[in-house]
């Protein structure tokens, strides 16, 4: 009940911020103040500053298509679920991902490639396919299979998954209006919310079931894509929203045996540098990096040991 409590605290800062007409408090004063509004703030706009790739940085590898180009021997880092996992949407290569790969490789002395199975998708596309796709689940199943048969360890899996679902109530308005407060997107969230635990239930029952019980999988939760530092910044309508799904989100990796990795936190008043549109620049993947290793380096050894050579 206090998850809903706080969605309509909300709600009710949004309608007090709000006029008849839908216009903010600062439409209406000439006061330029940061407030929720009903058609919610744009989205931070960032060009990708300038990267040349880093030297010994190795690409990654992007479905199943050219996992025979795998080196042999090769160990390798498994990322799932939705656009972060992928490295949207500047040069992939040069997001966190082939780096925390290199990192792995240095680690445990020897060679680890990064593989992504990752899309642009939601949770419920992960768990039943969506579009004419198969279930990612599925596949990343197979491919774990596939990996074991030909003899390249998993030694380290991230996971990012329902963060698109919530992103969706966004433009659930009729017509593909925007949504903010109108009752049919708070009853959508309700409902992401209801089915969230049973979902992710699933996710890592069959995730642990096919991964070697020493790989670890580490879980992120998601940043409030408004979220610059400005005043009020806390109480926005996203700020409430996405903090309430991540405390799903984080009960549901504490359930499964992941690994938590709090972008929440790190990213906050940080957005307008951290992310353009909803997914990470450079120095976003720059600090999921710093999360991966910090995670990393904090494992207990039984998870680290067995892949070391």
């Amino acid at each position: 009940m206090r998850y809903f409590a706080l969605l309509l605290a909300g709600i009710a800062v949004w309608l007090a911020a709000c006029g008849d007409d839908g216009s903010s408090v600062a439409e209406r004063s000439g006061t330029p103040v940061f407030v929720p509004l009903a058609t919610p703030e744009p989205f931070p706009q960032n060009t990708p500053d300038n990267r040349t790739p880093y030297p010994g940085v190795a690409p990654g590898i992007r479905g199943t298509d050219l996992l025979a180009q795998l080196p042999e021997g090769a160990a390798v880092y498994l990322s799932l679920g939705d656009s972060l996992n992928y490295g949207c949407c500047s040069d992939p290569d040069m997001s966190s991902h082939p780096r925390f790969a290199h990192y792995l490789s240095e680690k445990l002395n020897r060679q680890v490639v990064w593989v992504s199975l990752a899309d642009n998708g939601t949770l419920r596309g992960f768990l039943r396919g969506e579009f004419g796709n198969r279930p990612q689940l599925d596949v990343a199943e197979e491919t774990i299979q596939r990996f074991r048969e030909e003899g390249h360890d998993v030694v380290a899996i991230t996971l990012s998954t329902g963060g698109n679902d919530v992103l969706a109530l966004r433009y659930t308005g009729a017509g593909g209006a925007a949504c903010a407060a109108r009752p049919e997107c708070v009853g959508g969230f309700g409902e992401i919310l209801q089915s969230f635990p049973g979902d992710m239930y699933e996710v890592y029952t069959r995730l642990n079931a096919a991964k070697d019980d020493a790989t670890p999988i580490f879980a992120n939760n998601y940043y409030d894509v408004t979220h610059c530092g400005q005043p009020g910044a806390d109480i926005t309508i996203t700020a409430v929203t996405m903090g309430i799904f991540n405390e799903y989100v984080d009960g549901a990796t504490a359930s499964g045996g992941a690994f938590p990795i709090d972008f929440q936190t790190a990213f906050k008043g940080h957005a307008c540098e951290y992310i353009n549109q909803v997914d990470p620049t450079y120095l976003g993947y720059d600090a999921i990096l710093d999360l991966h290793i910090e995670a990393y380096e904090a494992l207990p050894a039984e998870y680290v040991e067995p892949w070391a050579r």
